[in-house]
């Protein structure tokens, strides 16, 4: 009988993490999907029957100490994990000067630091085994940054400086890095906006209103008019981890590879006026409500 292969996937509660469960469930997958504690009944209960064997565990990747047990405790009882896909990861709409720094830190905790703790905990078992496979769920996010995102393009960027030095670090081990970049996916759960602490977007005189008034309308119109899914994205991941020399970037969804295309072939200096001159309404940002 052949042996399973062990995978790990983190945020399997919605969007991409819950359609990666039902990609990787299939034969031949032995796979762990965690999920944070407030949702972990109801997802426990609402697991899909199919072919492969399916573990729940209760994750919050912000909590080092949970991850280090919920890994030992697997590697414990069903060895090494063969494919990590760190998906999980938050997002708060706020420009820099009002992000609080309590919201700056959850989100490089949960997109970059929490993630590569996973990463550092399943390594020596990969090297020992002489092989293994890192998907870190990046975004379009982490090559071009966002007016009202900088937080989480700063994790993202983090997460993508980290990845490519692994890549280096751990190839000569058989072990593969890959980072994916979706960009805008048509979800009602990537739709659910949440602002920061110290944001005012409903502030008509406020000195950023127009910025997030302009750029909540343009991100929810790319994300109504793109035709990439969550499950098309969690097929793309799948098929990657299918592959026998994966390689270290891959453009998630068609528009961040187009965004990745313009930032490779433009001038920076030019690249970013463009793309300056294309932000929504950018002529009335800087002019609060007045405009």
């Amino acid at each position: 009988m052949a042996e399973l292969r062990n995978v790990f996937i983190t945020g399997c509660g919605t969007g991409i993490g819950k359609c990666l469960l039902q990609e990787f469930n299939r034969p031949g997958f032995r796979v762990f999907a965690t999920v944070r504690e407030s949702t972990f009944k109801a997802f426990k209960k609402n697991l899909p029957s199919g072919a492969a064997e399916i573990h729940p565990h209760i994750l919050d990747v912000t909590d080092l100490d949970m991850g280090t047990n919920v890994i030992r405790q697997i590697a414990a009882q069903f060895g090494t994990i063969d494919v990590l896909i760190n998906n999980a990861a938050i997002s708060y709409r706020t420009v820099v000067e009002e992000m609080s720094e309590p919201d700056e830190a959850i989100q490089m905790a949960t997109n970059y630091l929490g993630p590569m703790h996973l990463v550092r905990l399943v390594l020596p078992g990969m090297r020992k085994k002489g092989k293994g496979h890192i998907i870190n769920v990046s975004s379009v996010g982490g090559m071009m940054a966002m007016p009202t995102m900088s937080a989480y393009s700063a994790s993202k960027f983090a997460l993508e400086g980290a990845s490519e030095a692994l890549w280096y670090e751990v190839k000569p081990f058989g072990i593969h890095v890959t980072l994916v970049r979706p960009g805008f996916i048509n979800s009602n759960a990537f739709r659910r906006v949440i602002y920061g602490q110290g944001s005012n977007p409903q502030n008509p005189s406020g000195a950023y209103f127009q910025h997030y008034k302009n750029m909540s309308g343009f991100i929810e119109k790319l994300m109504t008019r793109t035709p990439c899914t969550p499950e098309s994205a969690a097929r793309k991941i799948y098929q990657i981890s299918c592959m026998k020399n994966p390689p270290l970037r891959v453009s998630g969804t068609p528009d961040a590879l187009f965004f990745s295309f313009l930032r490779r072939m433009l001038p920076r200096r030019m690249y970013h006026w463009l793309l300056y001159r294309l932000l929504p309404g950018i002529k009335h940002w800087g002019k609060g409500g007045s405009a």
